[in-house]
């Protein structure tokens, strides 16, 4: 089970009570930042050579020989490791002289510290390809620092591995706009989508009547009912420290019923922090209810979301503040017993042995579903995906249809190495990855293996079995959310006690122990405490022409 490191992936849904590492560049929250063979085993050379292509990433090879080298691609425990290292293979085949190691770290954490201390040390033995949102800062401060490179120019360039097509024309162009950085800056490759949504049992669900998947909260409640009266656990969601996925669900609902106040969090002319490359980039967005795409790529500024919680213009104890915690805790009562400590991996197993009817997590888990179905023998069942419902009746209050996370997972970048041979042998093993072939590989190998794959492929050609598209279409939302959280939740520092405490507050809503009207302000003056704190401590003024 790797959803507690999957959480790093999930980038601009920064929510009140689960807070996810950058990925995107929607910068809402202060706190983010079939098998084939490789295309004739002789790529394509940017020279219209029929040698094969040199290791700095395209130009034409010599006769010189090149000297032994390994360089280190380091990755997650199952993400995609085992795709990986039949690139590695692959790739070592065509150029003896370069060993691609994949190193596999156990968990986020020891990822994340372990790059910025190697980087700060000088960065010889730091890795040479990484996940660009596992590095434990934002993207402009790893580039500021030297620590991972520029790839403007680089997805520029001719992909030797893919016929000459530039990396740029080789990945959807829709999520490039996620991998750049708010100065604009290319920081990372996306190598496939990841999202959120529900998991469910055919089976349990026809046998309550149900033959469809829910698409409102109002047929899911009816639904997980009809399967609660029939003595089955109706829903599987861990809410415990470090797994609380319902943040989530908080998160949605705020994007969704404040989303009309996003652009109020963009940086503006004039803006004592404000650029020209942000200017360039804001200056073509426009919210709209009926595009859920309208902010991908905008450059926020936390002292906007800040003067805009000040502002009262969204109103924490308000109607649609009333109608989010209404629905959630309507929906705690279909949860299992101790679901606010329990952890991901009991939930899960609730699930998959049967006992539960509904999982909520992300599309990352299809891979494991997969395999652990296999296992079951005559004891599998029929399961599909559901996303993240709709109001049945439109709420003025929750205007066009709710997001989600639909943002690029695999996201890999170059690190600034000093031997820049190092670092051109990395860049053209990325080029070699990137081709469909080669990705094909990737994406089968990691199916069989049974490890997750995350979501549809964002390379271009790379195609997946229809059982495992069927499957990930429950995870296409109508588009990213970037929910400003320091409007109700606060807590832009991301201090734990302050978690616990609104944690805390949650469960006694939930418990019946204070109404929701109690609860509701006792969280608006939690969200105060913690946001007047962080104002002081940063000297804001809340005047965003000013700097602080």
């Amino acid at each position: 089970m790797q959803n507690k490191k999957v959480i790093a992936i999930l980038t601009t849904a920064v929510l009140s009570t689960t807070l996810l590492a950058a990925c995107g560049s929607n910068n809402n929250d202060p706190n983010t930042n079939t098998p084939a063979n490789t295309a004739n085993d002789q790529p394509a050379n940017t020279n219209n050579s029929t040698d094969a292509p040199a290791n700095d990433g395209g130009n034409k090879a010599d006769d010189t020989p090149k000297e032994n080298k390994t360089i280190t691609f380091s990755t997650i425990t199952n993400y995609y490791t085992a795709g990986l290292e039949i690139a590695a293979e692959d790739y070592h085949k065509l150029h003896p002289e370069t060993t691609v190691k994949i190193d596999i770290v156990s968990d986020n954490t020891t990822y994340q510290t372990s790059f910025q201390a190697k980087m700060a040390a000088g960065g010889d033995d730091a890795p040479d390809i990484v996940h660009a949102n596992l590095l434990g800062d934002t993207p402009n401060n790893n580039i500021a620092k030297g620590f991972i490179l520029k790839l403007n120019d680089f997805i520029e360039q001719p992909n030797p591995y893919n016929n000459g097509t530039s990396l740029k024309d080789g990945i959807v162009a829709d999520y490039w706009k996620n991998a750049t950085d708010s100065a604009n800056e290319v920081y990372m490759l996306p190598f496939d989508l990841v999202g959120t949504g529900f998991f469910y049992n055919k089976d349990i669900f026809s046998k309550a009547g149900i033959t469809e998947a829910p698409t409102t909260w109002e047929a899911l409640f009816d639904a997980l009912q009809k399967i609660k009266d029939a003595g089955t656990i109706p829903l599987a969601m861990s809410q415990a420290t470090g797994s609380d996925y319902e943040g989530w669900m908080v998160g949605a609902f705020l994007d969704w019923s404040s989303r009309s106040l996003i652009p109020d969090t963009w940086l503006q002319p004039g803006d004592a922090r404000d650029t020209p490359e942000a200017d360039k980039i804001n200056s073509t967005l426009k919210y709209s209810p009926d595009d859920p795409f309208f902010d991908v790529g905008a450059v926020g500024d936390v002292e906007r979301q800040l003067a805009l919680w000040k502002s009262g213009k969204y109103d924490a104890t308000g109607p649609a503040e009333q109608k989010t915690w209404t629905t959630l805790k309507k929906l705690s009562t279909y949860l299992q017993p101790g679901y606010a400590t329990m952890k991901d991996a009991d939930a899960y197993q609730l699930f998959i042995s049967g006992k539960a009817a509904a999982y909520w997590n992300g599309s990352w888990q299809v891979g494991q579903i997969l395999k652990d179905q296999k296992s079951l023998g005559d004891k599998a069942f029929q399961w599909g995906t559901f996303k993240f419902p709709d109001f049945a009746t439109p709420d003025p209050n929750f205007p066009g249809h709710p997001r989600g996370i639909l943002v690029p997972g695999h996201q890999l970048s170059v690190t600034a190495k000093k031997d820049q041979e190092t670092v051109a042998r990395s860049k053209d093993f990325l080029q070699f990855l990137y081709s469909p072939a080669e990705a094909q590989k990737v994406f089968s190998a990691t199916i069989d293996a049974g490890q997750f794959v995350q979501g549809p492929s964002l390379v271009k050609g790379v195609t997946l079995p229809d059982e495992i598209n069927a499957y990930l279409d429950g995870f296409k939302v109508a588009g990213n959310m970037a929910p400003i959280s320091l409007l109700t939740g606060g807590n832009p520092a991301a201090e734990p006690n302050a978690t616990a405490e609104g944690k805390s507050l949650e469960l006694q809503y939930y418990n019946d122990k204070i109404s929701l009207d109690e609860y509701l302000k006792k969280r608006a003056a939690l969200a105060k405490k913690t946001n007047e704190q962080y104002i002081a401590d940063n000297k804001y003024d809340l005047d965003p022409k000013t700097n602080p």
